[in-house]
């Protein structure tokens, strides 16, 4: 509840039980008065401190129930003396709390039980005529009745209410279900949207080979041929003879970058075999365990018992490890770790590569996998390009994931059955 309308409430609350007080009367005023005080004293701090939604959850509302009706009895008690009590309207505070947070056959039997302690604190004259004994069973049985109308009226429209509140919340649980469904729907139609965007830089990138093939390599044929053909002309000391050297060297280089270039703009289709994939896994650590064992990194790859048989294209996906095999290795320090494993799943061939080198820092975890990325000083920024690639042609996929500063993990999923 607001605070403002919270104090508002109970202020005005303390001045109407102060007014009722002021004509307080009945034979026991001392005792009246402080149970008169009593009961206000409990409403307020029940009500300041208590929820009737926590009493409830608690299992009090019958004890705090009962705590109210027998404050009321004590008060129109106290107050009752040849006839019955002024107030006796002071039944309607548990008459009420029941209607608002109870059934309706709970709230009748809050009624039933508020009627019965009424009819204890009458006292009627032994002398009373009978026609003045029907009149005072007649108001008494008027004012008991009032007590099951009000409940009844109060417990409809607190019903209503809780009906209402119900509806809410399960609409607000419908909206939280639907908007966790939208931000789903939101978040795989980004990956769409960029596995959509690599694939036109990918198609843009495949037309753009084509042209610069030819451009590009007729000419370094020729500087490489002609640097060596004047190297010919010079002795291995001299300076001439180093710097065609040099020109030479990075001649091949270059043509080398172009014809990685070119396979990855115009890659061959896969021909797929069946072939044992743990077999490729095995070859293609062997083929780099050398280099590992020059920077003092251990590799180690942990395969299944059994053959794990697929239809690959066992060129390509040898060179797709051998690219993560050689990114870990290079990712890794003095001391480091790479491991390959083979996970043999039901729908699914799992080759998962971790290591525990520097790490991908998060901003640029999302363009690992683009053409020409590249963090290395060397790299032509198209190894993991052509290993995605290649995972795609085999209708599989390549997941990634990296802590700066600890390690990297590529896991290749090659589904058994191709969409």
């Amino acid at each position: 509840m607001n605070q403002s309308l919270f104090i508002t409430k109970n202020s005005l609350l303390i001045l109407l039980f102060t007014l009722w007080l002021c004509f307080f009367t009945g034979p026991n005023y001392l005792f009246g008065g402080l149970t008169f005080a009593a009961i206000a004293v409990y409403h307020l701090l029940t009500d300041r401190r208590f929820s009737a939604e926590h009493i409830e959850a608690s299992g009090l509302m019958n004890l705090h129930l009962g705590v109210y009706l027998l404050l009321c009895t004590a008060l129109v008690w106290a107050t009752t003396g040849v006839e019955e009590s002024n107030y006796w309207i002071v039944y309607f505070l548990p008459v009420i709390v029941a209607a608002s947070n109870l059934t309706l056959w709970r709230t009748m039997l809050t009624c039933l039980v508020a009627s019965l302690l009424f009819l204890l604190t009458v006292r009627y004259a032994t002398t009373t005529p009978d026609n003045l004994l029907s009149n005072e069973l007649a108001e008494f049985l008027t004012l008991c009745t009032t007590f099951f109308v009000v409940g009844v009226v109060v417990n409809s429209f607190s019903q209503q209410h809780r009906d209402q509140l119900a509806q809410q919340k399960r609409l607000n649980e419908r909206l939280r279900e639907r908007s966790a469904e939208l931000q789903k729907s939101l978040d795989k139609l980004r990956e769409t949207e960029e596995i959509l965007r690599r694939k036109d830089r990918l198609a843009a990138l495949g037309e753009m080979a084509a042209g610069l093939a030819h451009e590009i390599r007729n000419p370094l044929g020729v500087i490489s041929s002609s640097s060596q053909l004047l190297r010919s002309r010079f002795d291995a000391d001299d300076n001439a003879a180093q710097l065609l050297n040099v020109i030479r060297e990075e001649s091949s280089r270059l043509n080398a970058l172009v014809n990685d270039f070119l396979k990855f703009g115009h890659p061959a289709q896969p021909q797929l075999l069946r072939q044992d994939v743990a077999a490729l896994v095995q070859r293609a650590v062997d083929h780099l365990y050398t280099i590992a064992v020059a920077r003092n990194v251990q590799i180690c790859c942990t395969l299944p018992d059994t053959p794990v048989e697929l239809e690959v294209d066992g060129d390509m996906l040898q060179q797709l490890l051998l690219n993560l095999l050689l990114n870990a290795i290079e990712a890794c320090s003095d001391q480091g770790r790479v491991r390959v494993t083979v996970e043999d799943q039901d729908q699914q061939i799992c080759i998962v590569v971790d290591d525990n080198g520097c790490g991908i820092a998060a901003e640029i975890m999302a363009t690992i996998f683009n053409p020409f990325f590249t963090t290395k000083a060397d790299g032509t920024g198209l190894g993991l390009a052509t290993s995605h690639k290649i995972a795609e042609m085999h209708g599989g996929e390549i997941q990634a994931e990296s802590i700066q500063g600890e390690g990297s993990c590529f896991r290749v999923i090659l589904p058994r059955q191709r969409q």
